[in-house]
């Protein structure tokens, strides 16, 4: 009985006890947070690019491959080294006759088999754009990425990433 009560009041190696179990659960949130926190910067950041291309396309009048390669050099420089898979693409579109029509659109990507399709008419998302006048015209930009956690899989996954974002241009010529 006097031995049981002697283990029972003897706290040498408690902490050590403690600390071997909860160590693998701060462990795990701690890679878990950074883990989401890298998520979401990741997120934030196709969105930062497509608002830095499409303001830099508003300033333009007419775009072209030259134009499209240093976009996407832009993205580049501006893209976290972990999102390897990515496009751009950049339309124009145009209000007439009643429906959105593609004047123009490029795109480019890290990886020749992602290369998105110019947009095309029956493409275009009617659900994001503004209000326009009959000649009136918006530039689409669309930024995609892919994401893949770095070394802890908390329930994330692969994700892909996509920023679109309708601006209108600052220049416009009349015919």
């Amino acid at each position: 009985n006097r031995f049981w009560n002697s283990l029972l009041d003897d706290e040498r190696g408690s902490i050590s006890i403690e600390f071997m179990v909860v160590m693998p659960l701060l462990l795990f949130l701690t890679t878990g947070g950074i883990a989401f926190w890298d998520a979401f910067h990741s997120n934030g950041q196709t969105a930062k690019i497509a608002y830095t291309v499409s303001d830099i396309m508003s300033r333009h009048d007419f775009v072209d491959n030259t134009d499209m390669a240093y976009l996407y050099s832009v993205q580049d420089k501006m893209m976290a080294g972990d999102l390897d898979q990515r496009s751009l693409r950049i339309s124009s579109i145009c209000f007439e006759d009643d429906q959105y029509h593609v004047l123009w659109s490029y795109s480019a990507s890290s990886n020749d088999t992602l290369t998105p399709d110019p947009l095309q008419d029956e493409q275009i998302p009617i659900e994001i754009l503004p209000a326009m006048s009959p000649q009136d015209s918006v530039i689409l930009t669309e930024v995609e990425a892919r994401w893949q956690p770095h070394f802890l899989n908390v329930g994330l996954g692969s994700k892909k990433w996509r920023s679109m974002l309708v601006s209108r241009p600052r220049f416009v010529h009349s015919l």
